[in-house]
């Protein structure tokens, strides 16, 4: 659980004609990263497909909004995928055939129904006005009109002889415009190039504004039903041509060429599957490749020459959402510590000696249970919110106030000096374990001699330096810890000059480390700002007046959970990573990265229709 696993390279070798249904099964485990051995003639087993694949993209782009009203069936590739292709793009070019007549009357009521939309509205805000629309419909045959919608930033030059009107309109600029017909041509043209739209007309409207507004309703609807039974002919044309089942077969072909691309060949027939596996044991991608009935094999075997494995991080359920920090410098290597576990007690505990408060704890604890089913890392904010519980009943503090509850350790007001000292004395133990995990990882790569000859040195003269303070008759065990590691950077260098350097080495260390320690005073500081920020809430809720009290109270603890609940989370970040991480983690391994699924498609239920799957 403190060690990263390395992942396994994995092979698997198949039949051409299978590749896309190998990898696609291998791909919906999500237990597998691909990757080539180097020095090897790679190809394509969709290569001759690529001008049948990029007809289909071409169809999706055009049609894909149609199609995504029918349930794309997925089903296993067992025929080769070239006749695979050709029997959907078949079938598409097919219904294409049928549905372009029905899909342009289609869209020629849904752009009408569009303009008429817009039409009403000109009309509904021109009905009030001392304009007679009557009298504008029936101009002519000289004059001619139609309405412009312009974006609000557009300042129209019109042409001479034309009139327009300003129609108010939200968010952009509406005209009515009015003119000689032989003008209103140039008026239109200008309305296009202000990348406007034109609402023109129609014919068969007429009568004063009233009459014209139900007309356009009583079209719209017409407009709507038509639309409607549009639709309803294009779903049953889905269904004849039995495009659900093409679509699948077609968009797991498509898959494969944008996610895989190359394989490597083994020979004319067969191709090689290879990259990497956090299936240990292989077991999981044996069962996956079984219950698609693939003629695969796979094997586990030692990885190529030169090849790093990715890096896994096995730890439980309720530890992974502590796995963010480590993830933030990269993932640790095969030789580093995952701190996750240690976080998993470090995190909470920091953040409820800075946020200890029973009831605004128990916000945050509300807040995360209802969060987390969404959001994983929402587990941090329920850890967290019960250690703001302990530490609040620790202070005493109940929804920003001390006088409800008898504290069971100290009020940070109280003792000021206790609640700064107290991180400071823990921060030695702390620092102390960051320096044994990086023995740890000088164990793991092979250099626990040198660590022990110098850097555990170090750690011994650290720990002199801070007794020494508290107790100067210990100092002696610091001037151990420098010879130790004075000595032991001689015996690694065999050179003067280097354990000249290790002196420089040392001092440096002592002065980071001293450092590192009095950073944790923020743990404390930051006690007594939250709990300084609770006192003013309650002082301006008690001395303001009787109905105005629970509202400052609730207010004033809705400020104090938003911004200390974002500083303290901060500052527990900002501690996590630059004083305890930079004593063992470098996060220099490399990151595991699953192949992406085949697109997730929908099948048909017997019982209970359509569902994802």
């Amino acid at each position: 659980m403190f060690r990263p696993i390395s992942t396994r390279w994995f092979e698997v070798l198949c039949p051409r004609d299978e590749s896309v249904r190998t990898l696609a099964e291998l791909a919906r485990t999500g237990a597998v990263e691909l990757e080539l051995r180097d020095r090897v003639r790679t190809d394509s087993p969709l290569a001759h497909l690529v001008q049948g694949l990029s007809e289909y993209e071409a169809l999706l782009a055009r049609y894909g909004r149609y199609w995504e009203r029918g349930g794309w069936r997925r089903a296993l590739l067992v025929e080769a995928p070239e006749v695979v292709l050709e029997r959907g793009l078949a079938r598409l070019r097919a219904w294409s055939r049928e549905a372009d007549p029905l899909i342009d009357r289609l869209q020629s009521a849904e752009e009408e129904l569009v303009r008429l939309k817009w039409l009403g509205q000109v009309v509904d805000r021109i009905a009030d006005s001392d304009l007679d629309f009557d009298a504008l419909v029936h101009a002519g045959p000289c004059l001619g009109s139609f309405c412009a919608i312009l974006p609000a930033g557009a300042d129209p030059q019109w042409p001479d002889r034309i009139l327009p009107r300003r129609v108010p309109w939200e968010g952009e600029r509406c005209f009515l415009v009015l003119g000689p017909r032989d003008r209103l041509d140039a008026a239109k043209r200008l309305v296009q190039s202000l990348k406007g739209q034109l609402v023109e007309r129609p014919a068969w409207l007429n009568g004063d504004a009233d009459e014209a507004l139900a007309r356009i309703a009583e079209r719209r609807d017409w407009l709507s039903s038509r639309a409607v039974h549009l639709y309803a002919e294009l779903d049953t044309l889905f269904d004849e041509f039995d495009l659900g089942d093409r679509l699948g077969e077609i968009s797991g072909l498509s898959w494969f060429a944008r996610e895989v691309g190359a394989l490597e060949p083994a020979s004319a027939h067969l191709v090689w599957i290879t990259g990497w596996t956090r299936d240990l044991s292989g077991a999981g991608l044996v069962r996956a490749l079984n219950a698609a009935r693939t003629r695969a094999l796979i094997r586990l075997v030692p990885p190529p020459v030169g090849k790093r494995p990715p890096q896994i991080l096995a730890n439980p359920a309720w530890i992974r959402p502590f796995e963010v920090f480590a993830r933030a410098l990269g993932v640790p290597g095969s030789d580093e510590v995952d701190p996750s576990p240690l976080l998993a007690v470090l995190v909470p505990l920091l953040f409820g000696y800075m946020f200890g408060d029973l009831g605004q704890g128990a916000v945050l604890l509300g807040i995360g249970l209802w969060l987390q089913s969404r959001w994983p890392l929402a587990r941090l904010l329920v850890l967290g919110g019960v250690s703001a519980m302990c530490f609040g009943l620790l202070y005493g503090s109940l929804f920003a106030r001390e006088d409800l509850l008898p504290a069971l350790w100290t009020s940070p007001l109280d003792n000021p000096v206790q609640v700064l000292a107290v991180p400071l004395v823990l921060a030695v133990p702390l620092l102390g374990l960051g320096q044994l995990l990086s023995g740890f990882g000088a164990r793991w790569r092979g250099d626990l001699g040198a660590w022990i000859a110098q850097d555990l040195g170090l750690l011994i003269f650290y720990l002199g330096l801070v007794l020494g303070l508290a107790e100067p008759d210990l100092l002696w065990l610091a001037l151990v810890g420098a010879l130790w590691s004075w000595s032991g950077a001689f015996w690694i260098g065999r050179r003067l000059i280097g354990s000249l350097a290790a002196l420089g080495h040392l001092v440096e260390s002592a002065m980071q480390w001293l450092t590192n320690t009095i950073s944790f005073a923020r743990v404390g500081a930051f006690a007594l700002a939250h709990a300084s920020l609770s006192a003013a809430v309650c002082s301006m809720a008690d001395s303001a007046p009787v109905w105005a009290w629970l509202l400052i109270m609730v207010l004033g603890n809705l400020v104090v959970i938003v911004l200390e609940g974002l500083v303290v989370s901060i500052q527990t970040t900002r501690l996590v990573l630059f004083e305890f991480f930079n004593r063992f983690l470098r996060g220099e391994g490399r990151v595991f990265r699953p192949l992406s699924a085949p697109p997730g498609l929908i099948r048909i239920e017997e019982a209970t229709g359509l569902s994802l799957r």
